[in-house]
């Protein structure tokens, strides 16, 4: 028999939407809001009944215009903040400072995804490309922090979503027309195309191996891509459940599920070997921009409109 997930709520977390959230350590996870601050919490040992599930240690302000997307290092030590003007963030959780403020234009960033090992930040822009940026700071070595090491050009339209495979040698792109782009990080060549979605990919998230990317669409569906097998070998399964746009979907760091989150407030666990939905969670008010798990997989977050976690 298979565990359900039981459910607390934090309600008013921000004073406005929460559009991204990230739980790099067991002891951290960090929210950002449209209310333009970035919060870190602790999440409760265990649930008791009246405690709040998590409780603020930090809040980190000055987003302009509202926080878009944040990564955080492994060892969550830094997060990558992504706001509404275009700016990037880096700051150092532990210090409550900020490490480097990338600025590379109005529509150079929105998505933002860290590099595994730590060292570079990749952003998908509207522009249609993918910038990757030195986390280290480089007014020191009189270089511009606001130049990417380099830019990919996968040729496509927006990218609403970027990853890095935990094994740090791909890099996936979601664009606004449903295309998904597979990339060789280091060498920045197009691998290949991954067909399937006719609508934007809002959410990508890797499998712990490397070896499955799942992706969330608009179209409604979640696609899960066998990345190892040959493009010919058509390896694409479909998650059908959801009601309207899937605006965010992340894989079990352990396990064949994964948790989605859709605009319609829905909020679904997947078994992956069976494709099916195994449990519904409706405890949103609003669209549910973000999932996450725990680095244990044992439990899950989910944030959104309705400024809850």
């Amino acid at each position: 028999a298979r565990i359900m997930y039981q459910t607390s709520r934090k309600t008013a977390s921000h004073e406005d939407s929460i559009w991204a959230v990230t739980w790099p350590t067991e002891e951290q996870l960090i929210t950002g809001s449209i209310d333009e601050t970035v919060k870190v919490w602790k999440p409760a040992a265990e649930k008791i009944s009246d405690q709040p599930p998590i409780e603020v240690t930090s809040t980190m302000p000055g987003h302009f215009l509202g926080v878009v997307s944040l990564s955080s290092s492994s060892d969550g030590r830094l997060c990558a903040v992504s706001s509404l003007d275009g700016r990037v963030k880096v700051w150092n959780v532990e210090k409550k400072t900020i490490q480097k403020t990338i600025d590379p234009g109005p529509v150079e960033a929105w998505a933002v995804a860290f590099h595994p090992q730590g060292s570079l930040i990749a952003s998908g822009s509207q522009s249609g490309h993918i910038n990757v940026f030195a986390v280290a700071d480089k007014t020191d070595s009189s270089g511009d922090n606001n130049k990417p090491e380099h830019t990919i050009d996968p040729k496509g339209k927006f990218i609403l979503s970027v990853a890095y495979s935990p094994c740090g040698r791909l890099i996936a792109s979601g664009a606004q027309d449903g295309v998904v782009c597979l990339i060789d990080s280091a060498s920045g060549n197009l691998i290949r195309k991954l067909e399937g979605h006719n609508k934007a990919v809002r959410s990508l998230s890797w499998a712990s191996d490397s070896k499955t990317l799942l992706t969330a669409s608009e179209d409604m569906t979640i696609l899960m891509h066998d990345v190892s097998a040959p493009a010919a070998a058509g390896g694409v399964a479909a998650l059908h459940g959801h009601d309207s746009w899937v605006l965010s979907v992340a894989h079990s760091p352990t396990g064949a599920e994964c948790v989605s989150g859709g605009s319609d407030k829905r909020v679904r666990v997947w078994d992956l070997k069976q494709r099916q939905p195994i449990q519904t969670i409706q405890e949103h008010t609003d669209q549910v921009w973000g999932v996450a798990y725990n680095p244990s997989g044992t439990k899950f977050v989910s944030i959104g409109d309705d400024g809850s976690v």
